[in-house]
């Protein structure tokens, strides 16, 4: 494990900490203290005993490293901190040190690694698993078991096999599209209803190749100079290209590539837009007199918490249902419980979130949202309602087709 006493990583979480007045804004706010009323799960008191573990007054332990990991990093506690204070940052500092602690973890992040360095290879590999069936053994290991809970069936073709460039006879500007893994391997067809929207609205589309995992599961367990490769690899690409906005079709890939990217590689992609944001700034465009109003269905909107609390996005989304003829839902805003790796390594913490959300959403005849994973989730605990991406209403809406 590396050594604690990191200079300048004590420095900067000791400031952090000193700065904290010990207000608790925080806690009302944190999902997983919302689950565990107890000191440690609260945003607040991570910050104390990492302070105190980056000071050697506390040695590494289990609960330590639970504590630690079993944060969900949605930026709810940075969001409401009237101090302004990034524990999120504190916390992936103290997953940098403490990485290699719990044995268990070791083999999830080296399955990490495999599957979203390499991607495409991840995918084959899902498909394979999905064909085999209960054939090989390692389908019954709890990440693999996932596959299962989600109820996903995995495509044959991925979105950015389906082709690199898509033109309309008289454009008005061109933008290129971050699909992130979620949407490119597992719902590609959230990737078209984007397409077949940008397209209506006379936008040129561009898929860039070689485009990535934008690194956040990867930081996520600590594995910060692995992220930070694929954010050099994704800036490289992204970045030399002449395009009105990067528009990305999940919230956690924006957050990252706009803004934990100067932390990672010392830039962002500062032109990149969460597709609530592009869509809901184009509102007049978008709607044209070609949109076809729905039935007044009774709609939930399930925030994304990197949507919420990182992009700053509410009323984007509320705008374009409201204008699309919903019946829109007021209902309070939580978290799915997904969290990448918090799925697989704090599965009753999850499905507890899960659960909540689910009962919050009970009055409604679908469920929108703007994150792909988020669907994943809900989409496990909710079978009886459609649960859809908000790209795919707006493009049924704007093209008059199902994806």
């Amino acid at each position: 494990m590396e050594d604690i006493r990191n200079v300048s990583a004590r420095k900067r979480i000791a400031e952090m900490a000193e700065t904290c007045v010990r207000c608790g804004s925080c806690k009302a706010f944190c999902p997983t203290y919302g689950e565990e009323a107890s000191e440690g799960m609260s945003a607040r008191g991570r910050m104390m005993l990492l302070k105190q573990f980056m000071e050697g007054t506390l040695e590494p332990s289990e609960l330590l490293d639970e504590r630690v990991f079993s944060c969900i990093l949605c930026g709810a506690c940075n969001s409401h901190c009237p101090l302004g204070i990034s524990v999120t940052d504190a916390i992936y500092e103290g997953r940098r040190v403490l990485r290699t602690f719990d044995r268990r973890r070791r083999l999830l992040s080296h399955g990490a690694q495999v599957l979203f360095k390499k991607a495409s290879f991840g995918f084959k590999l899902l498909k394979l698993l999905e064909v085999t069936g209960e054939i090989l053994p390692v389908r019954k290991l709890r990440p693999f078991r996932l596959l299962n809970d989600f109820n996903i069936n995995i495509p044959d073709t991925s979105l950015r096999e389906e082709g690199a460039l898509f033109r309309v006879a008289k454009p008005r500007g061109r933008v290129a599209v971050f699909g992130g893994c979620t949407a490119n391997f597992l719902y590609p067809h959230i990737g078209r209803s984007l397409i077949g929207t940008l397209n209506a609205m006379s936008y040129d589309v561009v898929l860039p190749k070689g485009e990535v995992c934008c690194g956040a599961p990867l930081r996520g367990l600590g594995l910060e100079e692995d992220a930070a490769q694929l954010a050099e690899r994704n800036l490289t690409i992204f970045q030399r290209m002449n395009v009105e906005a990067i528009v990305g079709l999940c919230p956690t890939c924006v957050h990252y590539i706009k803004l934990e990217y100067k932390k990672l590689a010392g830039a962002g992609m500062e032109n990149a837009m969460d597709v609530s944001q592009f869509l809901g700034s184009r509102l007049p465009e978008l709607m044209n007199g070609r949109v076809r109003v729905q039935k007044a269905l009774r709609v939930a909107y399930h925030d994304p918490c990197h949507s919420s609390y990182h992009l700053k996005v509410k009323h984007e989304p509320r705008q374009m249902l409201t204008a699309l003829g919903f019946d829109l839902l007021d209902t309070e805003q939580g978290c799915c419980g997904f969290g990448g790796t918090f799925r697989v390594l704090y599965q009753n913490l999850s499905e507890s979130m899960l659960e909540k959300r689910a009962d919050v959403y009970r009055e409604a005849d679908m469920i929108v949202t703007s994150c792909p994973n988020c669907i994943l989730q809900l989409k496990s605990r909710i079978n009886d309602r459609k649960i859809r991406h908000l790209v795919e209403v707006i493009d049924e809406a704007v093209t008059g087709e199902r994806p």
